[in-house]
């Protein structure tokens, strides 16, 4: 049996979705399709329109959470650019 936990929750028109378990962590920003999580040993955020993935500096998943739904309210919306910077 798979021991994990989630959360949903929204900000602006975003819904962000929050996921931990044994293997690791996962964040993600609905309806642009944004992934961040550390399933292949390291942290990494996959863009949906880009192939791949890019390292971001930040291990803790409360962190990143926290620094999304930051992003999203101040932004009033996403800014992917801004959001890497944020992140790293």
């Amino acid at each position: 049996m798979k021991i994990h936990r989630e959360s949903k929750d929204r900000v602006k028109d975003h819904f962000v979705y929050r996921r931990k378990s044994k293997r690791g962590w996962s964040i993600v920003i609905m309806l642009d399709n944004i992934r961040i999580d550390n399933f292949h040993g390291f942290p990494h955020i996959h863009i949906q329109k880009k192939a791949g993935y890019e390292e971001i500096g930040i291990d803790d998943p409360d962190l990143v959470y926290f620094i999304v739904m930051d992003h999203l309210e101040r932004e009033n919306g996403l800014n992917i650019e801004k959001l890497k910077e944020e992140l790293e």
